[in-house]
């Protein structure tokens, strides 16, 4: 089967609404549409990630049931908005957010920051210095870091990343 794009994918399975989503040749809101779109599509595919690769292998590995999906998503347009309501409405509340104190919000964006900054000591910073000035100052042990990140993980994103993880390592309830 020829190497076909998403574009190419919704052409082929009839799907001409779709299609000029994707190319963002429409008005809005359906010009925000192409993002939530992919997932609908991934999701409704059964693909392991939500890209547009993964929409493409799915249909070219089933052409006829990927079809028929692709072709009720055509159908229902309003699923595709519910998705860009959806993105609205996490941009309106992280804006919101950020109008509240400072202390609210703040811890996120500086957890990111911190957790970085350990980790670039432990590996580059810490060796660098011992090498220059010939010390031996002690890293930090790596599993204490991989707790500080996967603690910060379940805070930060509401305990999916952990979740799935979890889910995928051992077979655990996702």
């Amino acid at each position: 089967m020829a190497n076909l794009d998403l574009a190419g994918v919704l052409t082929k399975a009839g799907a001409p609404f779709l299609k000029k989503i994707i190319e963002g040749s429409l008005p809005a809101p359906w010009n925000q549409a192409a993002g939530p779109l992919v997932d609908i599509l991934a999701e409704r595919l059964g693909a392991p990630e939500q890209t547009a690769e993964a929409v493409v292998e799915r249909y070219n590995a089933n052409p006829n049931v990927a079809g028929a999906i692709i072709q009720e998503v055509e159908a229902d347009p309003s699923v595709i908005l519910a998705g860009v309501e959806q993105q609205r409405e996490t941009n309106a509340l992280l804006l919101a957010e950020m109008k509240e104190p400072l202390w609210t919000w703040a811890w996120r964006p500086a957890g990111m920051w911190g957790l970085g900054v350990l980790w670039f000591w432990n590996i580059i910073g810490l060796h660098a210095l011992n090498a220059i000035f010939k010390i031996a100052l002690p890293p930090t042990d790596n599993g204490i870091l991989f707790q500080l990140s996967a603690l910060y993980m379940g805070l930060y994103m509401g305990g999916h990343t952990v979740k799935d993880f979890v889910a995928k390592k051992w077979g655990g309830v996702a």
